[in-house]
């Protein structure tokens, strides 16, 4: 059986969560209690995965609250390639440089490129630790002690800059990723999340490469807060996008 999405019509679009709420009662494959993340989540894709009369009553349940969206088919909606990996970038003219971990030069022209997506995002790491505990002999006549380990994991959020550029021909999506304890270089110059002065200067030179509605709204920030709650929201806006793209207008 296809299933179905409803799209934001718009980026600029918002909805209060008790609205959310509301519109999700007359639908019965939408839980009220799921709306809290609906909205936490919404960069583009409301929700997927419904059945098309389910999607159709939540669609004109929140167009009575002011929150027009589309109805699409989950097939339809594009899928994104993997990504090519890279450590440094370099714009020089019309031409994007792309170093690679292991030294190789990939260039690509700049006519190439179709899309540009990047931002501050949150994503969730999970941390493990052992702990060794040393027991002494279970008797009182002796014997060797008892070594217990004990194992802890736990989930921690922590800061991620990702860059991805996406190109008509392979590799399609080129990507530069950063984190606390790594480095890229922009310009010949490294770049760091704890100086991010230099991040937001290279922010800034990528939106001269291509229009505003070819360019996630994560890289136009100004700040170094994380935009996106999650990598799956970063994705999300990205797939957003390319359906509006391709889409006729």
């Amino acid at each position: 059986m296809s299933t179905y999405s409803l799209l934001q019509v718009s980026q600029d679009q918002t909805i209060d969560r008790s609205s959310l709420e509301d519109a999700s009662v007359v639908v019965r494959s939408v839980a009220r209690g799921d709306c809290a993340r609906l909205h936490r989540e919404l960069f583009g894709i409301l929700i997927s995965g419904l059945a098309r009369e389910d999607a159709e009553i939540f669609q004109a349940e929140l167009k009575r609250r002011d929150f027009p969206t589309d109805v699409v088919a989950d097939q339809d909606l594009p899928q994104l390639h993997e990504p090519f990996t890279v450590q440094r970038f370099e714009v020089k003219g019309d031409v994007l440089l792309f170093t690679d971990f292991m030294g190789r030069i990939q260039t690509r022209p700049s006519t190439d490129l179709v899309f540009l997506a990047g931002g501050f995002l949150t994503q969730v790491e999970i941390k493990t630790d052992w702990e060794m505990h040393v027991k002494g002999p279970r008797s009182t006549r002796g014997g060797a002690p008892t070594i217990e380990i004990e194992k802890h994991r736990w989930e921690e959020d922590e800061l991620e800059f990702r860059l991805d550029f996406f190109f008509w021909a392979a590799p399609n999506r080129v990507r530069l990723a950063l984190t606390g304890s790594t480095a890229i270089f922009y310009q010949g110059q490294p770049l760091r999340l704890r100086h991010p002065d230099g991040l937001l200067r290279m922010m800034t030179d990528l939106l001269k490469l291509l229009p505003k509605e070819r360019v996630t709204a994560g890289l136009r920030r100004d700040d170094a807060r994380p935009y996106y709650p999650s990598v799956h929201c970063y994705e999300e806006e990205i797939r957003w996008h390319f359906y509006h793209l391709k889409s006729p207008a």
